[in-house]
């Protein structure tokens, strides 16, 4: 049986440490292939053998984790589970932090007026004649605080070590725990002078403030980086709730509505004009034009008429259309896009793999540090055993390894998201960062660089109108089922042709009709010389158009010559400026055709090219971008057919135009959903843009552990006598992790380069 491959949502993770215990757990288990925890897009991707493991099995060692893992359901929307999954976690978060801080906030504000005022504690009050020990109120408050609302702390804390690993949950509980505990110990056995001097306690009051608000700070803090991480996906999830819950179908020659889930593939459905399109099908009755900008990125509507394609999810604009369904639920376009998103940012970057690197050999190293730190303040330098305390907790509070977990994967999600509002599809966090280190894009031509079908380029009359031109050779072309003769009748579209009389081709020469009893030639010289025409007063001008790399043929009525008609592979809208604009990023652009050198010659001098490689069969293709890399570029294949997916995957990056063959989409790593070109330079922008973003997390996230940590220890007390009070240490570490996220979310703003943008 194959390996299976699929993208699981996986919820209860806190850090990077999370995804790297659940990695390594899984690897070990047997039938997993791979598997690929992502802490900041909470997803799993999976593989494995189906024979040898059961989702079931893989699904408890997870739970057995502390992590849940949202497994598909017979009649169970995924995404709507997920969601569910989230909000309830989000929910719940909001529940501790509210609960926290309406035990904690009385303690931290008697705490804070003492510490800033300098005034005395007041360790006792007496209240209707009862003398009530403050401490015994502080107790009861922090308790619940303490073992309640960080309980999960305690448990995750279990799992990882149980599996010989430690998480950021280890650090939480050590800071917490020791403040905790430190207090109550102290304040229980106050009253004894022997243990305060055995100790060298130098206990002036317990610390509660420092555990309920440590335990409240990271919890606030986990609410608001779930918070904004919900928003990294929102766009997804707003991709997927695009399709209309209801269609309209024919049964029985009746219309009747039913649930879009319901719909099937051969079902006849009806959109009328302002309605979402239900599926994806065909139009077999109508026109009008389709909003596709939900899907493809299209910003202008498109004509549709009967036999062109629609997509699930778009919006027809006017006229009434009536299709058939060619695909249904998860094979759409849409869901397939949600798919390949999906696994996109379940997927790792390289350069996540240094801060997975960091982050696992990260906690050992902040909890030998905290006990260093606590030795040399207690143990060489004479400071009293709470003071010495206190800087070790609040180094084991300050550190975050999760801003580091989060730098990579939080910009993958937004960037990949920006590349699907622009009608591109990036298949993995590897392709995106690779698409700015390209120094060379290499372009098939056929399909690609043109549109890959024969169109009028030139119609020069001859004692005759241009548009009688047009008229007299398409009547005749009907006769034909030439891929020239169809470029000639697409030329004269909007006129009304009527069918020839005694239409019909002579081989290798042309065709020959009547239309009102006037005879009509459409061909090549030999066809005009065989019944008697000489065309040689014409030669100038046919051989300028074939020098051109057109073909040229003749048009004749009666008798004479009324014009000759030249047609080429056209090129691609926007071609041109995509060319342009990557000569201007400084990237080497560069032409692959099957076609003589005359063609290629042409075509590259129209778009702009200055490398062109010609007579290159298929097979050929993937030696040729072989040998460019050789040659130490970094190289860029962008395909549309069949032939082109060798040459795609053997390129540094593949770029597959949507408009292509399933293989080569397949085997793109980037797909242009819209087939326009300048989104070719968008890929590379948004590829550069997302790298900087980060990079920039990256420094954040250095920058905050490097000043944070030494300063938590005490590198600033012999100076200035300042010292970080591990609850503010703690509110600095669990914002640490937000303004990562947050960071993350500017690249929402992303725009399209200029050129891009204009006329889209």
């Amino acid at each position: 049986m194959a390996n299976q491959k699929i993208v699981y949502k996986i919820k209860g993770m806190h850090c990077a440490s999370c995804a790297i215990l659940i990695n390594k757990t899984l690897e070990r288990t047997k039938g997993v292939k791979s598997a690929n925890a992502n802490y900041g897009s909470e997803k799993l991707l999976l593989e494995y053998d189906p024979a040898e493991a059961k989702i079931e099995d893989i699904h408890a060692l997870v739970k057995k984790l502390g992590y849940t893992l949202i497994l598909p359901k017979e009649g169970v929307n995924e995404e709507e589970a997920a969601e569910k999954a989230r909000l309830d976690e989000l929910k719940s978060l909001k529940k501790r932090t509210i609960i926290s801080f309406a035990l904690a906030t009385p303690i931290i504000i008697y705490y804070m007026a003492v510490h800033m005022l300098n005034l005395q504690h007041v360790h006792a009050v007496t209240l209707g004649g009862y003398f009530i020990d403050l401490n015994w109120v502080y107790l009861i408050m922090t308790t619940p605080i303490q073992f309640g609302v960080g309980w999960p702390f305690y448990r995750n804390t279990w799992t990882a070590l149980r599996a010989g690993s430690a998480s950021m949950d280890v650090l939480v509980v050590l800071g917490t725990t020791s403040a905790y505990l430190y207090s109550v110990v102290g304040f229980l056995f106050s009253w004894s002078y022997l243990w305060a001097q055995t100790f060298w306690i130098g206990l002036d009051h317990p610390y509660w403030e420092s555990s309920a608000a440590l335990i409240s700070f990271i919890i606030l803090g986990r609410y608001f980086e779930a918070k904004s991480r919900g928003k990294i996906g929102e766009a997804v999830r707003k991709l997927l709730g695009l399709a209309p819950s209801k269609a309209v179908v024919i049964r029985n020659d009746n219309e009747i509505e039913i649930d879009q889930k319901d719909l099937q593939v051969g079902d006849i459905f009806l959109v009328k004009p302002g309605s979402k399109i239900p599926t994806d099908g065909v139009i077999i009755e109508g026109n009008s034009h389709v909003d596709e900008k939900v899907v493809t990125g299209e910003s202008m509507p498109v004509n549709k008429k009967t036999g062109d394609e629609v997509i699930g999810a778009t919006i027809n604009a006017e006229g009434l259309l009536k299709c058939k369904a060619t695909k249904v639920g998860k094979e759409t376009l849409l869901y397939q896009i949600v798919r390949l998103v999906e696994e996109a940012q379940a997927t790792r970057a390289p350069i996540q793999d240094v801060a997975d690197k960091i982050s696992e050999y990260f906690v050992p190293a902040v909890v030998v540090f905290a006990l260093v730190t606590f030795s040399l303040w207690y143990f060489i330098f004479g400071l009293n055993f709470a003071a010495s305390l206190l800087f070790a907790v609040a180094v084991l509070v300050v550190s975050c390894p999760c801003a580091l977990g989060l730098a990579t994967p939080t910009a993958l999600m937004v960037g990949t998201t920006k590349g699907v509002e622009s009608g591109i599809l990036i298949k993995g966090g590897e392709a995106l960062e690779k698409a700015h280190k390209i120094t060379a894009v290499a372009f098939d031509k056929t399909g690609t660089l043109t549109k890959g079908e024969p169109a009028v380029t030139d119609a020069i009359p001859y004692g005759a109108s241009k548009e009688d031109l047009i008229f007299y050779a398409a009547i005749a072309e009907k006769a034909s089922e030439h891929p020239l003769a169809k470029a000639v009748i697409k030329a004269a579209a909007g006129r009304n042709l009527p069918a020839p009389k005694d239409g019909r081709a002579v081989s290798g020469k042309g065709v020959r009709a009547t239309h009102e009893n006037r005879e009509i030639l459409v061909g090549n010289e030999m066809l005009m010389n065989e019944n008697g025409m000489d065309v040689s007063q014409y030669k100038n001008d046919v051989e300028k158009l074939q020098n051109e790399a057109k073909t040229v043929v003749y048009a004749a009525l009666d008798k004479k010559i009324i014009g000759i008609i030249a047609m080429a592979d056209t090129l691609k809208e926007y071609a041109k400026e995509a060319v342009s604009e990557l000569k201007r990023m400084q990237k080497e652009v560069i032409m692959i055709t099957g076609d003589n050198e005359k063609t290629a010659e042409a075509i590259a001098k129209q778009i702009g090219v200055t490398k062109a490689y010609a007579k290159v069969l298929p097979e050929k293709k993937q030696e040729l971008i072989a040998s460019l890399q050789k040659e130490g570029k970094v190289v860029a294949m962008v395909g549309d057919g069949i032939n082109d997916a060798p040459a795609l995957a053997k390129s540094d990056l593949g770029i597959a135009v949507g408009s292509g063959t399933d293989v080569a989409i397949e085997t793109g790593e980037i797909i242009l959903i819209k087939d326009d070109l300048r989104d070719v330079v968008t890929a590379i922008d948004l590829s550069k843009k997302t790298l900087r973003k980060i990079w920039e997390n990256f420094f954040w996230a250095f920058i905050y552990n490097i000043v944070a940590i030494p300063i938590a220890a005490g590198a600033l007390y012999p100076i200035w006598g300042f010292a970080l009070r591990p609850e503010i240490a703690g509110f600095a570490m669990a914002f640490s992790s937000v303004s990562v996220v947050a960071n993350s979310l500017l690249l929402r703003k992303y725009k399209e380069p200029k050129f891009a943008r204009e006329e889209k």
